[in-house]
């Protein structure tokens, strides 16, 4: 594959999204400097705009998520099953080039709002309609919600990747921002379902009623944080101008059929990216499903204790995602090995599920999981954003929402595949009379080969290049 266009500069169609002529403030130090991902302030005021609104999307979904299965089965009489959409993901990210990121992510945010007053609605429903309809109901309620959440997250990648390119800086710290305020916003919805269905005398109607607020919140802060870039004279994130130099670009060279733009969009992907994605790729073979940590612990500790080793792993990502990224942005060196040091945690965290059968081994390797998601979730985002283009390719125009779609395609696939393979080693393990561990020892073995690809691309490939990072745009 041949190298990218040069990512998006000060004069580039993104450089809009900051201000990159306008004279830079003092840098931020201490805890305001994780709000400062970027030097660029504008970028910074949208960037914190769209990672508030993905915490108030998460906080609506798990006030209605944390007593939807028990009001399933103990009001309605209703068995639960889980659906999940990924087909909106990946037609989301083809919209959101032909119409911009921020209007796809207002789009999906207003789609989340339309949503949450379905599940409150759901006991009017079983009253007027039955049983059967209002599982019907449901069952569309969450498979909506999906839609929502994947129609917002490619645009929103390809949103923070822009932001990033339009100052001049690392996504890293952006995405692990959006990971650590997301964690937190799980957080706070599952405290605020607590305490709404204590309060209002235990009624769940109530209670999902609830998600309704912040959901609605986060649609007024993203249209009001992206007015100019959806509406009024800067028609898209970079302005008429842009607007024209884009349109040209795309349609410099000869029209290019569907066999031609695939080939186009292959060809705009540097080597890093590849290289990038083989090392998420293999990595996430070890992130398997966490209902393998749960069956682990249920065998050894307390069931009433279980929720405890969800809350150490969200509570220790919320609180440590954005300073591993602020560290990660410093330079590719430090990218890496803050990387490598949080699959070091991963491979210490199964250690302990399969070799510390005990209520504190349980707590370790959930606190190790936490470690690691806040090392690098946010920051393998992060990377790979570095390397997907932001610039406009000719034929094309703008494509990173797609690359954004296909990327989270490929490893949705390889996270399916990790799931499967997770259960069948521990099946073997049980087996074998060793319990159901044999998916943790498969996990450090995926770990330790995602830490040897990525000290090979970084010392023989293009991982460890300085000079395919955004450089600072050049003020006017």
């Amino acid at each position: 594959m041949g190298p990218a266009p040069p990512r998006a500069s000060s004069a580039s169609g993104a450089g809009s999204l900051g201000a990159a002529g306008a004279p830079q403030p003092e840098k931020k130090t201490g805890f305001l400097s994780m709000f400062s991902p970027f030097t660029d302030p504008e970028a910074n005021k949208r960037l914190i705009a769209l990672c508030t609104a993905q915490m108030l999307c998460s906080v609506a979904t798990l006030i209605h998520d944390t007593y939807l299965p028990v009001y399933l089965s103990e009001v309605l009489h209703l068995s639960n099953s889980k659906f999940l959409s990924k087909a909106s993901g990946s037609v989301s990210g083809t919209a959101a080039d032909l119409l911009t990121p921020a209007r796809m992510v207002i789009f999906g945010t207003l789609l989340t709002t339309i949503n949450k007053p379905m599940f409150a609605a759901s006991g009017a429903v079983y009253a007027g309609f039955g049983a059967s309809a209002c599982l019907y109901w449901i069952t569309f309620g969450k498979i909506f919600d999906r839609v929502s959440k994947g129609i917002r997250e490619a645009p929103s990648k390809a949103l923070i990747g822009e932001l990033a390119a339009a100052s001049g800086d690392s996504p890293a710290a952006a995405f692990s921002l959006r990971q650590s305020m997301a964690t937190f916003g799980a957080l706070v919805g599952a405290a605020s379902a607590a305490a709404a269905y204590k309060l209002s005398g235990q009624n769940y109607v109530a209670t999902f009623a609830l998600a309704a607020l912040p959901a609605t919140l986060a649609l007024v802060l993203v249209s009001a944080a992206f007015r100019g870039v959806v509406v009024g004279p800067a028609r898209d994130a970079a302005g008429p101008r842009a607007d024209a130099t884009a349109a040209a670009s795309a349609g410099d060279g000869p029209r290019l059929g569907l066999v031609g733009k695939a080939r186009a969009l292959l060809g705009a992907f540097q080597p890093a990216y590849w290289q990038a994605l083989a090392v998420v790729g293999i990595l996430y073979f070890a992130r398997f499903d966490a209902s393998f940590v749960t069956l682990r612990a249920k065998t050894v500790m307390d069931r009433a204790s279980l929720p405890a080793l969800t809350s150490i792993m969200m509570v220790t990502q919320a609180a440590l995602a954005t300073p591993a990224g602020l560290r990660a942005k410093r330079s590719v060196a430090a990218r890496n090995a803050v990387v490598v040091l949080g699959i070091f945690a991963l491979i210490g965290a199964n250690a302990a599920f399969a070799l510390l059968p005990s209520t504190p081994g349980m707590m370790l390797g959930a606190l190790l999981i936490g470690v690691h998601m806040a090392m690098t979730h946010g920051v393998t985002i992060g990377m790979l954003s570095t390397y997907i283009p932001s610039a406009t390719i000719p034929g094309l125009g703008k494509v990173a929402g797609t690359a954004w779609s296909f990327t989270d395609m490929l490893l949705g696939v390889v996270l399916a595949y990790s799931n499967s393979l997770a259960g069948r080693l521990a099946d073997i393990s049980t087996q074998r009379g060793m319990g159901n561990v044999g998916c943790f020892y498969g996990g450090a073995t995926a770990c330790v080969l995602a830490i040897a690809a990525l000290l090979l691309f970084s010392t023989f490939g293009s991982l460890g290049r300085e000079d395919l990072v955004p450089s600072k745009p050049k003020r006017a």
